[in-house]
């Protein structure tokens, strides 16, 4: 079976086309669960005065991913989004890949490596790569919970059609108790460099940071569903009063 949906996968890879992506918010782990098949959602609408030009931008990703061996999952993403105020579009394929560098729990951190290639929906605009290291460390936490702690770092690139050699960078961190199955409160920061070279003032660029709760409900044996929620704060004047993120999840073994 696992062979068989190996070549499904391949297949449907091989005839999707695919912009350039926003900006996600969505906190990535080095883990990977072989054989799983993992369903996706991500969404985010930005909070802002009318007239500022920051006001309901909106992203919404789908992704289908799956663990094709003990440190390889692969995963295809389906974009829309809109800039402030505009109608929704479609913007980008993607092929995301995350490789699990060390085996769980056996070192002073969990260690991954993320690389995914976005291509643009609209002709003319350039490609993206997007690639860097993952980390995760569970410690003690309060009330008895142990709190797991998620750094992404991540360097962006474009590549084709009307591209720049600008190198950027994005950074998304997160820290949540972990409670209870269903209960995971946290908090989450996130922000992006366009240009490292010449990153300009702080006050140029975009950070946000904010509360969160994530959980996951187990539907055993037929898998479970996760869900994330967060509301995040524009620390910057170049970024949005507010965003509403969620995400929502169902994993499968296969």
């Amino acid at each position: 079976m696992r062979k068989i949906s190996a070549l499904i996968v391949s297949g449907v890879l091989a005839s999707v086309f695919a912009a350039p992506a926003h900006a996600e918010f969505h906190v990535r782990s080095p883990i990977v669960d072989y054989g799983e098949i993992e369903i996706e959602h991500n969404g985010s609408v930005s909070l802002d005065k009318k007239d500022s030009g920051l006001n309901h931008k909106q992203s919404y990703t789908t992704e289908f991913a799956y663990g094709v061996t003990p440190w390889w999952k692969l995963g295809i993403e389906a974009e829309t989004g809109a800039d402030a105020d505009q109608q929704l579009r479609y913007q980008a394929t993607t092929l995301e890949n995350m490789f699990q560098l060390t085996p769980q729990g056996e070192y002073w951190a969990d260690l991954g490596f993320f690389f995914e290639y976005s291509q643009s929906a609209r002709r003319g605009d350039p490609n993206t790569l997007e690639f860097g290291p993952v980390a995760q460390k569970e410690t003690a936490g309060l009330f008895g919970a142990n709190a797991l702690h998620t750094a992404n770092l991540f360097l962006e690139k474009q590549v084709g059609h009307n591209h720049n050699d600008e190198l950027g960078f994005n950074y998304a961190l997160q820290s949540k108790l972990l409670l209870n199955a269903l209960f995971e409160p946290g908090i989450e920061v996130y922000g992006e460099v366009d240009k490292l070279d010449k990153p300009g003032k702080f006050t140029e660029q975009e950070h946000r940071f904010g509360p969160m709760f994530a959980g996951a409900y187990s539907l055993a044996p037929y898998g479970k569903i996760k869900y994330e929620l967060g509301y995040l704060f524009g620390v910057t004047p170049a970024t949005e009063n507010g965003t509403v993120r969620w995400q929502l999840e169902y994993e499968i073994p296969f």
